[in-house]
């Protein structure tokens, strides 16, 4: 799979060596000492220096436009990676006139978060296993190019950037039914996923506040001696909003910058991580049960489906994404971090026919009055609340 392939303007030019500069300042030495002493064997050698320097230059400069007609294209294979995966990049000839046989000595590609990588031979390729999720951009790919006697330097743009999109791998089944199960319970948990559960389980779910008495599931009621309601009025086609807490606020603990290459670069931190991938792990299982699913931040801004662009960013207010929340949501899950005491407000707004779960990260390592207060008032206000980690 051919990833996306831009070309990106690079300076580019001839820089004069150590080895240059040295010749260069010896020449003009000999040249102006020749002046005054009146020598002028002294002149006569600082101007053959003078001569092999533009020689040298004129050479490279001939070698550079000539480089700079090369065009490559770089195959990313596969443009898409779960984390911790190896792609394979390669090159080959771009289409233009002067790109076929092999490339020019001293072709290199820029790699995110280490040096260079030397590309020896058309077609010939090199691996690369990304450090982290997240979308990241390889190259420019250059030529580096001497002229005679090493006096300077100079490199060809022949390729431009592609990007690379690393996705989160999913918590396992077994992982995320813990991370639920253990905070909102079995028949809730089963009631919301809906795959470890009998039949029967799927069909029914006990009663909550706002729900209608003409979904009252009689023989569920008679048969366990609560109230059950049915499902069947929008398990046919139910939405499921999941929310990703995006603020670095939230996920403090551990933050460090990710280099994505070609500039680029973003926030992250382990218990974001965390949440990411349990938001892949939920999306994946809620589809599975049958929701359409839409997948959203804080702000109620969409979020690519494959998590593999979601980063920390900075955004000290509260959330806002019940704003944003379609009118056939049915349940909403929310993976929220530290800041979720500044959001009880907001999320106290949340109609209350809906079902809410509320997954906080971070909150069983570092407990303290203020986690366990959030955590209760959600509770009291009917959110189901699912601790990771306690």
């Amino acid at each position: 799979m051919a990833a996306r392939d831009g070309r990106r303007p690079v300076p580019a030019g001839l820089r004069p060596t150590a080895r240059g500069l040295a010749l260069l300042v010896a020449a003009a030495l000999l040249v102006l000492g020749g002046l005054t002493l009146g020598r002028r064997e002294a002149i006569a050698l600082g101007i053959f220096l003078a001569v092999i320097l533009a020689a040298s230059a004129a050479v490279l400069a001939a070698r550079t436009v000539l480089a700079r007609r090369i065009h490559l294209t770089r195959t990313v294979t596969p443009g898409a990676v779960p984390e911790g995966g190896w792609v394979l990049v390669s090159f080959g000839p771009g289409g233009a006139a002067d790109s076929s046989g092999p490339p020019p000595p001293g072709l290199v590609d820029a790699v995110p978060g280490r040096g260079p990588a030397p590309v020896t031979a058309l077609g010939h390729d090199y691996r690369w296993r990304p450090p982290a999720r997240g979308s990241y951009l390889l190259g420019p790919a250059l030529v580096r190019l001497h002229g005679p006697f090493g006096l300077f330097s100079a490199h060809a743009h022949v390729a431009g950037t592609s990007r690379l999109q690393v996705l989160p791998e999913p918590l396992e089944d077994d992982e995320l039914d813990r991370v639920m199960r253990a905070g909102i319970g079995e028949r809730d948990a089963a009631d919301l996923l809906g795959s470890q559960a009998a039949p029967d389980d799927l069909l029914v779910r006990e009663h909550r506040d706002g729900d209608s008495l003409t979904r009252v599931h009689w023989g569920a009621t008679a048969r366990t001696g609560r109230l059950m309601m049915r499902q069947e009025e929008w398990a046919h086609d139910p939405w499921a909003v999941v929310v990703l807490d995006c603020r670095a606020e939230s996920f403090a603990a551990g933050r460090h910058e990710v280099d994505g290459g070609a500039g680029l670069s973003w926030h992250t931190s382990p218990g974001f991580e965390q949440a990411v991938r349990a938001a892949a792990a939920l999306c994946l299982r809620l589809q599975g049960a049958g929701h359409q699913v839409l997948l959203m931040d804080q702000d109620g801004h969409a979020l690519d489906p494959d998590l593999a662009t979601a980063v920390l960013g900075a955004s000290p207010r509260e959330a806002t994404w019940p704003a944003a929340l379609p009118a056939e949501a049915a349940a909403v899950v929310v993976l929220m971090g530290a800041a979720v005491g500044r959001d009880l407000p907001v999320l106290a707004t949340v109609p209350h026919h809906l079902q809410r779960v509320a997954v906080l990260f971070g909150t069983a390592e570092h407990q303290n009055a203020a986690s366990e207060d959030a955590a209760h008032r959600l509770t009291v206000g009917g959110w189901l609340v699912a601790e990771p980690g306690r």
